[in-house]
């Protein structure tokens, strides 16, 4: 018989975000003896980290489909970038005119990997200054797409050491 155990230690929420070009994924390796999956990069130069900002909702959302081709899954990674900034437009730009790989890891330490070399997402944005003085001014983005798999679970303690 096999179970599921339940962890009730479970925080909700993401608590890092780094998304990558396609062609800078040197592979995915998976460890046949321990049954987990690495990421191996190229180059870290084209790595776009996203911080996650406190008291905001950041999401990674996967949900499974059929279709008449089969079965698929929805990827949604959510989250805010504040404060409409020169810097930070010239960076959402590249994002918007990009196709992505994502690393998030939520608060659980559980890190995913979405997307792929041959089913990238798509970033996209909407800019905003708030309409009163204490709304928020900034971006919230999507990262999205839909994949033929689930987004694998990676073995990485850290995601700054991609």
């Amino acid at each position: 018989m096999k179970e599921i155990n339940f962890d009730h230690n479970n925080i909700g929420g993401l608590a890092d975000i780094y998304a990558f070009p396609p062609n800078d994924l040197l592979r995915v390796r998976h460890d046949y003896r321990s049954d987990r999956h690495y990421v191996e990069m190229k180059t870290r130069d084209n790595i776009v980290a996203i911080p996650v900002y406190p008291d905001r909702s950041f999401v990674f959302d996967e949900q499974k489909s059929t279709a008449d081709g089969g079965d698929y899954w929805q990827v949604s990674i959510e989250g805010v970038i504040p404060k409409l900034r020169y810097e930070v437009s010239q960076l959402i730009e590249v994002l918007e005119r990009g196709e992505w790989l994502v690393l998030s890891q939520d608060h659980n330490g559980i890190v995913h990997l979405s997307g792929s070399v041959e089913v990238p997402l798509s970033f996209a944005c909407e800019k905003t200054t708030g309409d009163s003085y204490t709304s928020l001014n900034g971006s919230s983005f999507t990262f999205s797409g839909s994949q033929p798999t689930p987004s694998l679970i990676i073995d990485m303690d850290d995601l700054n050491h991609i």
